[in-house]
């Protein structure tokens, strides 16, 4: 009996330490499971980041003097070529005779290149010749998109709307070595800095300046970026390069480039950079700072807006429209057999073909429910539109009794999400901290600059001014008022703008939305 007995505890011993085996090889299992379950979804975020970023085109505006060399530091760039030193490269990037003939831009000029993952720019295999979008869309690991804007006096108005209203990732401030930093120069890095573009400065033609003037200009530059709280950085090898390229979304460092068109000095530094600096981190870094200052209007102007609703507050999330769709429209475009186009970049959210959207505010401020046709990025199609990425998009009203064409289309319209309460960001007036730039006598009320933010462009009238003396003088901080002359726009906290009338005057940023018939 007691042998029995025994043996039937061992017996349950063992079905024990089996069943505590199996217990724990389950439990191990599971945490197996768990472990590549969030390896997985890490891969799975890293792919998607990855993808983003393939989809994504770098954009870069080139800003300067007049005849320092920016349309000819792109003709390099995109062709491979060097420049003869008359102008040779410049003539693939000009759209008109006059400007071939003047040598100097007139207009917003766009061209792209491409890089292969390994770094080596993709070019065309005929010397000389240019590799047509399409091929170059197919074949780049990364494309850029390159803006030449005008450096002369007489088209700073082109030259603003291209800054503010084609959203670029990254100014290239061009300043020719034997030149100096000129007037025109100063105004194109304090626009670039007032709306918190990072830069890039190319000093060009270091391959005809003399030593003791192409010092005194680096000197000038390293000065003028130290006012702007911005530590210089002299890029000179491969390695620099990509140690700069990386620091660029922080905003705070600004690398400088020794550059010839015509021998090719640091040309390969350049394109490094390029390749380098990562579309996805300078759009988030964007998004950041947009978000901070839409943080701050909030909480400057709070009693700002509850004395002038009458004790009303916001409640609204200070990131303001959140996930929802935003993309401003920089381009129109009428189309033989597809119809009305437009293009420009989103900003927030994603939308596909045949998703519904609304456009607007038209001439009285309204928006209009229109459809997704098409859509399509440097001729290739695409599906689905993710953030940052600039597209074009054919449009369908879905009323027919509004026309959609190049006619009805005014500056300053902007694709949302049909849920948006368009009644909060649409209005004719505005509040905005500015800080004037430079002007040669007093601005007072009444005085109608033109305003430059985002794609809008539209004369306004500035209606009050709250300061000491209720002028204000260059240099000088102040919380104004205006009103929009013609037509109402679309308009959030913290949005940065330009205000000018024939140079650039001053700076601004949006605190609070006037609600219509209150201001």
């Amino acid at each position: 009996m007691e042998a029995a007995a025994a043996a039937d505890a061992v017996t349950e011993l063992k079905r024990r330490v089996d069943t505590l085996c199996v217990s724990s090889d389950d439990s191990k299992k599971q945490e197996v499971d768990e472990s590549n379950q969030e390896k997985l979804s890490a891969n799975g975020d890293v792919a998607a980041e990855d993808e983003a970023e393939k989809l994504r085109t770098l954009r870069i505006a080139f800003v300067g003097n007049v005849d320092s060399g920016k349309s000819s530091l792109i003709g390099t760039l995109i062709k491979g070529d060097l420049d003869d030193g008359r102008g040779l490269s410049r003539k693939v990037i000009f759209r008109h005779k006059h400007e071939e003939e003047s040598g100097r831009t007139s207009s917003v000029a766009t061209v792209y290149m491409g890089f292969e993952d390994s770094g080596e720019q993709i070019l065309s295999k005929r010397a000389g010749k240019l590799i047509p979008w399409v091929e170059l869309a197919k074949l780049a690991h990364k494309r850029i998109q390159l803006i030449d804007l005008a450096g002369h006096e007489k088209y700073l108005k082109t030259t603003v709307f291209g800054l503010t209203g084609m959203q670029p990732d990254i100014v290239v401030v061009v300043i020719g070595a034997n030149m100096g930093v000129k007037r025109m120069t100063k105004e194109h890095l304090a626009i670039a800095v007032a709306l918190e573009i990072p830069i890039v400065v190319a000093l060009t033609k270091i391959d005809i300046a003399p030593k003791n003037v192409a010092k005194e200009t680096l000197q000038t530059i390293r000065q003028s970026l130290r006012r702007y709280g911005k530590m210089a950085m002299l890029v000179k090898t491969l390695e620099q390069a990509e140690t700069a390229a990386k620091s660029i979304p922080s905003n705070r460092i600004t690398p400088i480039l020794p550059l010839s068109n015509v021998t090719g000095d640091g040309l390969a530094n350049l394109r490094r950079i390029f390749f380098e600096a990562s579309p996805t981190a300078l759009f988030k870094a964007t998004l950041a700072a947009t978000t901070l200052a839409m943080t701050k209007s909030n909480n400057q102007e709070e009693a700002l807006a509850t004395t002038a609703d009458g004790g009303s507050t916001n409640t609204k999330s200070p990131t303001g429209l959140g996930d929802l769709i935003e993309m401003p429209i920089d381009e129109t475009y009428q189309v033989p057999g597809v119809g009305f186009v437009v293009a420009g970049t989103l900003v927030s959210g994603t939308f596909k073909i045949n998703d519904m959207l609304q456009i607007g505010p038209d001439h009285n401020g309204q928006f209009h429910k229109v459809t997704v046709r098409s859509m399509e990025s440097m001729y290739i199609p695409l599906k689905e539109i993710v953030p940052g990425q600039t597209a074009a998009i054919s449009l369908r009203s879905v009323n027919k009794r509004y026309a959609l064409n190049r006619t009805t289309f005014r500056k300053g319209m902007i694709l949302l999400s049909p849920q948006v309460n368009v009644r909060d960001y649409v209005s004719q007036t505005f509040d905005a901290r500015v800080v004037i730039l430079h002007h040669q006598t007093t601005v007072t009320k009444g005085y109608q600059p033109m305003i430059n933010c985002r794609t809008i462009r539209q004369t306004a009238e500035i209606v009050s001014i709250e300061s000491s003396q209720d002028v204000i003088r260059t240099g000088d901080r102040a919380l104004v008022r205006f009103r929009f002359i013609h037509a109402p726009e679309f308009l959030k906290k913290g949005m940065r703008f330009v205000f000018r009338d024939g140079q650039a005057k001053g700076i601004g940023k949006v605190v609070r939305i006037v609600p219509p018939g209150s201001g």
